[in-house]
């Protein structure tokens, strides 16, 4: 369950997106985050990628242009939804829940601190083994969960899949994105237990940034 004044990282979809429009959200998250202060935590984030933008230039350009992942409570996000008109096209990504009657339910999609971590850590610099996958429905597909254990990923952890013949770590977030290490030897990676991965949602629990 949701906790309305505890932060989290939100990812949120920008509605009717565009890069001037991305950019511009992102602008618009600086200002609000100097005008008010301490008093609301406020941070934003956005994959690039190094790609071509033309014949003789390259740059960085966001993988994604209608997600920008935010940092703060559910309340104050709410508020500055509500109170600017900048912040309208805002949309917060919802995904199915059940409670202990298996009885379905939407709630707000929140990542866990470990697994926002792992995806800034992948995402923010340019590298041709990351990948987002197209076909969600595969790559959103429950699997094994395993860790890198050596190599220039390792700790991170994500969900066994073949692509292409191809043994990749995938991130799913949700139904939403699915960002993809390829490529990585069995040698490289170890399959965790339940118990080792609860162990890991209690640990991140204890951090009190986000819900698992």
């Amino acid at each position: 369950m949701l906790i309305e004044n505890e932060p989290h990282w939100f990812p949120m979809r920008i509605r009717y997106s565009s890069l001037s429009r991305l950019e511009k959200m992102v602008e618009n998250f600086e200002k609000e985050k100097k005008k008010l202060g301490q008093s609301v935590l406020l941070e934003t984030y956005v994959p690039l990628n190094f790609i071509k933008v033309s014949m003789t230039k390259m740059d960085f350009a966001p993988y994604l242009l209608n997600y920008i992942f935010v940092h703060s409570t559910f309340k104050d996000l709410v508020e500055i939804k509500h109170s600017r008109e900048d912040f309208e096209p805002l949309r917060f990504v919802m995904h199915p829940a059940y409670d202990e009657k298996d009885e379905r339910h939407d709630e707000v999609l929140t990542m866990s601190d470990k697994m926002m971590s792992d995806y800034m850590r992948i995402t923010a610099e340019e590298n041709d083994k990351i990948v987002f996958l197209k076909d969600l429905k595969f790559a959103c597909k429950p699997s094994h969960v395993v860790q890198i254990i050596e190599g220039e990923f390792t700790g991170v952890v994500g969900r066994i899949k073949r692509i292409g013949g191809a043994r990749c770590v995938v991130l799913p977030i949700g139904k939403e994105m699915a960002p993809a290490i390829i490529d990585i030897p069995n040698s490289h990676l170890r399959y965790l237990s339940d118990m080792e991965i609860n162990k890991i949602k209690e640990e991140d629990k204890k951090n009190k940034k986000v819900e698992i």
